[in-house]
């Protein structure tokens, strides 16, 4: 053979091997449709939905977002108009707009209007996931605590104006929500957030601050927290905030744009700091139960949303380093038939399915709570899922890292590569979506406090025995 059609063959096995890809989101036979339709047994419609959107993903979503990706397409701030007038607006390339209308046609967010039925917004969730985070699906994460909390909290006369644009399918055309709680001196420890909440003449809430750490900085809806009692330190001076962008009149809310971050994944989602001027707020519930509201509603359904996610990403890591395993070769062989190419494989899949059936598992039992009329929900149900939404956030994005980092070997040189493969977009976004919702540490230290105060080792313990 001529070194010529050396080349060429090489070159005809990268192509198989991207043929492959596009095919292979969702095939009939894998675990991904089992659990679909262990999940969905009576719903051949819905199992369609996910086939159909499926084939999207691989064919259209994941170039548009590699494209979106790109260092000169990422977001940038405009922050005066034509004729000089403060206007703050993100600036998204085209194929930013392209991705989210994939994204949103699917449809998933009208699901989350009915409780009980999250599971299909987490099915379809998980495959947009493939594509990493892509933009948008930290957006519908926050999103849909925005949903929940206005379902369940406001008192808004635009309640339903806000859910109908909250569920819109086409990103042309809908809100997005946002979640705001870090502030510069407190991270984590958000007991030490300074920004303020403070009735103005009119007895409406003015919002007065910064905030540090703003994904989606071009949310049309932001829940956030901000102190309305001064003289109660820590969380239980914080109430739980909505904030539009846009007053009823059309011009924008107090709030500007400081700058954005330049993060090292999740790119083409525009974060900022923000600073906040008297901005208009409208407080959801009682101010008074602020922290259990963003607990209970906001970062729980994050974590939850995460799980999913980076489960997403590395299961494209998994089929993107497996079929190039299957078209690969060295030494007159397909490097998949190396021991050690196995192993790696045969490990990553294993953990891949282990985090399947355990967040589809914890998808569940949201939905059994949820569909509950409130007076029969459980405190025990409630920790139960907390517990089960904080271990599986810590280690579906721990594992989910190290899956992906490991497929990137397999493609040795070329996985370092970005226009080669998602890879290297995969792991940076998995890396930012494992500090997401909360560190390691964090988590751990909740649940360990749990374990103290309301012996929920216990109560964990005992759910997996019934299931056994």
């Amino acid at each position: 053979m001529s070194i010529k059609n050396e080349y060429e063959t090489a070159r005809d096995h990268f192509r198989l091997w991207d043929k492959q890809l596009k095919d292979n989101i969702l095939l009939e036979k894998s675990c991904l449709m089992h659990t679909y339709k262990t999940y969905f047994p009576d719903e051949p419609g819905f199992i369609q939905q996910l086939s159909q959107f499926s084939k999207a993903v691989a064919e259209e979503l994941e170039p548009t977002v590699m494209e979106n990706n790109l260092d000169a397409n990422l977001p940038k701030i405009e922050q005066y108009n034509a004729i000089g007038k403060r206007d703050d607006r993100v600036i998204h390339h085209p194929a930013y707009v392209r991705s989210g209308d994939i994204i949103y046609g699917s449809n998933l967010m009208q699901y989350l209007l009915k409780p009980g039925q999250m599971k299909k917004t987490l099915s379809l969730f998980l495959l947009s996931s493939h594509a990493g985070e892509a933009g948008h699906n930290c957006p519908i994460a926050c999103s849909a605590g925005v949903i929940r909390v206005l379902s369940r909290y406001s008192q808004l006369e635009k309640t339903s104006y806000y859910l109908d644009k909250l569920t819109h399918p086409s990103f042309s055309y809908n809100f997005t929500g946002a979640q705001f709680l870090t502030e510069i001196q407190g991270g984590s420890d958000v007991g030490a957030n300074a920004t303020r909440a403070n009735l103005d003449k009119q007895n409406q809430w003015r919002i007065s601050g910064e905030k540090w750490f703003c994904s989606n900085a071009n949310a049309d809806l932001i829940l956030m927290t901000a102190r309305f009692d001064e003289e109660t330190p820590g969380t239980k001076g914080l109430g739980l905030f909505l904030v539009p962008s846009r007053l009823d009149d059309g011009s924008p809310n107090h709030y500007y744009l400081r700058r954005l971050k330049q993060k090292i994944g999740t790119r083409t989602m525009a974060t900022a700091e923000i600073d906040f001027e008297g901005a208009l707020a409208y407080p959801m519930g009682d101010v008074a139960e602020g922290i259990h509201l963003v607990m209970e509603n906001v970062l729980h359904l994050s974590r939850i949303f995460n799980s999913f996610s980076v489960l997403g990403m590395s299961r494209r890591a998994y089929q993107i380093a497996c079929y190039y395993a299957k078209n690969r070769r060295a030494f007159n062989h397909p490097i998949i038939e190396y021991p050690l190419v196995k192993e790696s494989l045969a490990k990553i899949k294993s953990e891949n399915l282990a985090m399947l059936a355990s967040v589809f598992h914890m998808a569940r039992c949201q939905d059994e709570l949820d569909a509950l009329p409130e007076p029969q929900q459980t405190k025990s149900q409630q920790l139960l899922l907390r517990t089960l939404a904080n271990i599986n956030k810590y280690f579906t994005a721990k594992r989910s890292v190290d899956n992906i980092h490991h497929c990137l070997d397999l493609l040795a040189g070329n996985g370092t590569i970005e226009n080669f493969s998602s890879l290297p977009r995969l792991l940076r976004d998995c890396i930012v979506c494992e500090n997401w919702e909360g560190t390691h540490f964090t988590l751990w230290m909740q649940t360990l406090r749990d374990m103290h105060k309301f012996a929920i080792d216990e109560l964990f313990i005992a759910h997996l025995q019934q299931l056994l």
